[in-house]
């Protein structure tokens, strides 16, 4: 029997953390449109870019994640968060080595890559609009959380460990505190924007500073802007003119709105 949870059958605390859930996604999801609907003005877009066919699954995944998360299956949630991560370290690699290439040709050269569980070809990203001491920093933290949620495709020992903890604390499907979902909350923040930022670059850098910088010259309004990677991020277009009359204010709350 499928289960259909509403936020007003939860206690108060359990479905504000919820409700942040919503928000995360929805600000991911945001994101990605953009991003694909800035790059596809290019007339190639649809025969040259992974993208034009993975949008689809990806959204799937990303709406899927709140459902989840609503019926408390947090371990199928983060399995969920490792095919994003995945799929945009792969679009990212293939898209970076063969830009102009068609669909079809990338599938051929990159076969091998692509098959792979083995996400070791982040080491050779170029993440260009990182700033340098940022870029290992950013890498660590990706193969951090590919790990950390690769450890739910497959029935691990630490899967079993976190199930018997929270079955002898009393906390089985349905029955998770506030606490657990934040923490959710956590790693799907954290997850998804490793994943933008290597979707942005995916393509050409003007959609991250078209997405970024407001026609004001002021950062977008943004939940990840709260990622100290798109904050990094947002820095690469501080030469913008439109920025250059209020650069310090630009800067003073880029930083002030850093949470993970």
């Amino acid at each position: 029997m499928l289960l259909k949870t509403q936020l007003d059958d939860l206690l108060p605390e359990i479905a504000a953390q919820l409700k942040k859930t919503d928000l995360i996604i929805r600000s991911y999801m945001a994101g990605v449109h953009f991003l694909i609907q800035d790059t596809a003005r290019d007339p190639t877009y649809v025969d040259n870019h992974l993208l034009s066919y993975l949008a689809q699954d990806i959204v799937q995944s990303s709406i899927s994640i709140v459902m989840l998360a609503m019926e408390a299956l947090n371990s199928v949630a983060k399995r969920e968060l490792r095919f994003l991560i995945e799929s945009s370290i792969k679009i990212c690699f293939v898209q970076q080595k063969s830009y102009k290439s068609s669909v079809q040709e990338k599938l051929k050269k990159f076969n091998r890559e692509l098959g792979s569980q083995r996400v070791s070809i982040k080491q050779s990203l170029n993440l260009q609009m990182l700033p340098e001491d940022r870029r290992v920093e950013f890498s660590e933290e990706t193969g951090r959380l590919y790990g950390l949620t690769s450890d739910y495709v497959h029935l691990s020992p630490l899967q079993i460990r976190d199930r018997i903890t929270a079955v002898e604390a009393g906390r089985t499907a349905g029955k998770e505190s506030p606490a657990e979902i934040e923490a959710l909350n956590d790693l799907i923040s954290r997850s998804l924007a490793c994943s933008l930022v290597l979707l942005f670059h995916s393509v050409p850098e003007y959609v991250a500073g078209d997405w970024l910088v407001s026609s004001d010259g002021t950062t977008t309004n943004w939940y990840f802007m709260e990622s100290r990677f798109f904050a990094a991020m947002d820095s690469y277009f501080d030469y913008k003119a439109e920025r250059q009359p209020h650069l310090e204010d630009v800067r003073a709350r880029r930083l002030t709105r850093i949470r993970f």
